[in-house]
């Protein structure tokens, strides 16, 4: 009876000693990651004054500590970065912005940019390169493109800040009629290509985040519901392949978002910048999605206009009842794909 009692206190014991080791050692933290995007940014010789005489982080002054408040912070640049090259021929409206633009990207605190995008190639290889060369210089990662067409389908690798993880963005361009391949050295979207790049990629990244943008704008809306029917099957076809989010891009189109198999997909981000002619959309929404331990957690759903009277080419944010009417407008776009999208404020939340 006596050597029982003394196994018991010696169990007591060994339990209150593991409690003291668990409630000593520190709590794991949850590994955060917030992922913020915009859409295309599209700028030509028309602002190359303005960059020229007041630089190129006049587009970015109302929206800099809000791109900065993302840990991985990514665009659309529908545009070149050079003052080299010729327009291609049958282009109707070239792009090409002057140098200065990269160093205004950085500063508004974004990560990584893709160029799988329509007019990344208005002035041929040379340009490219140029714009290729002025992000790396300021330490904003391309996508989707590079020196050789190979090059272009690598993964594009950023380190979330203050720590060791790291996110992977691939970038891929289409036309809407399914244009023929060519050995541009912009990544196309490929079934075979981007399903492979996605895998390889989920094995040693933190989160896995494809660009993927559809060609021209059409103005019959039952072309553009083709298109993004399209971009619906490859998307969700990314996310079976094991991508974390899909980031869609159709030029000039606002479109809602899906919730598929736990992970978002946002069909069109509309122009966050375009100096040709008046916006589609004069009020978008910006997604921050917030990644616990590669879980999505929410999204948070910013409205913003794209430019005022008052600053043009300047994206700023809205409030009050301009900021909820866009809110409900983007409500309304996500009920098509069956996402409930609660607002609050000045602010709407998507919360799977």
């Amino acid at each position: 009876m006596r050597h029982l009692t003394s196994s018991y206190r010696n169990l007591s014991l060994q339990s209150l000693a593991m409690l003291w080791l668990i409630v000593a050692l520190p709590p794991v933290a949850a590994e955060e990651i917030t992922v913020l995007a915009v859409g295309d940014i599209t700028i030509g010789t028309r602002l190359t004054h303005l960059i020229e005489t007041e630089g190129a982080r006049v587009f970015f002054q109302g929206t800099a500590k809000l791109i900065q408040s993302a840990d991985i912070a990514t665009a659309s640049l529908n545009t070149s970065i050079s003052e080299r090259g010729e327009p291609r021929h049958g282009i109707e409206h070239p792009f090409r912005a002057a140098p200065g633009l990269g160093r205004a990207l950085a500063n508004a605190g974004f990560d990584a940019i893709t160029l799988a995008t329509p007019h990344s190639m208005d002035f041929g290889v040379e340009a490219l390169h140029d714009s290729l060369a002025e992000l790396k210089a300021f330490n904003v990662t391309p996508i989707g493109a590079g020196l050789t067409a190979a090059a272009a389908r690598q993964p594009a690798w950023v380190t979330v800040k203050g720590t060791e993880k790291q996110v992977a963005l691939l970038g891929y361009y289409r036309q809407s009629d399914f244009a023929q391949y060519t050995e541009d050295p912009v990544a196309y979207a490929v079934y075979s290509d981007m399903v492979n790049a996605v895998k390889q990629a989920r094995h040693k990244a933190a989160l896995v985040i494809v660009w993927l943008h559809w060609g021209t704008a059409a103005s019959d809306e039952a072309q553009r519901e083709t298109a993004r029917g399209r971009q619906q099957l490859f998307a969700q076809i990314l996310i079976d392949a094991g991508a974390d989010m899909v980031l869609c891009q159709q030029l000039h189109t606002l479109g809602g978002m899906e919730i598929y198999r736990g992970k978002p997909i946002v069909y069109s981000l509309a122009d966050f910048l375009y100096d040709a002619y008046a916006k589609q959309h004069a009020r978008i929404v910006i997604p921050k999605a917030t990644f616990v331990n590669s879980t999505l957690v929410s999204i948070e759903l910013i409205p913003i206009a794209t430019e005022t009277p008052d600053t043009p080419y300047q994206p700023q944010l809205l409030h009050g009842a301009a900021a909820v009417e866009t809110l409900q407008d983007y409500q309304q776009q996500c009920e098509k794909f069956n996402t409930e999208v609660t607002l609050e404020g000045e602010r709407g939340w998507i919360r799977p």
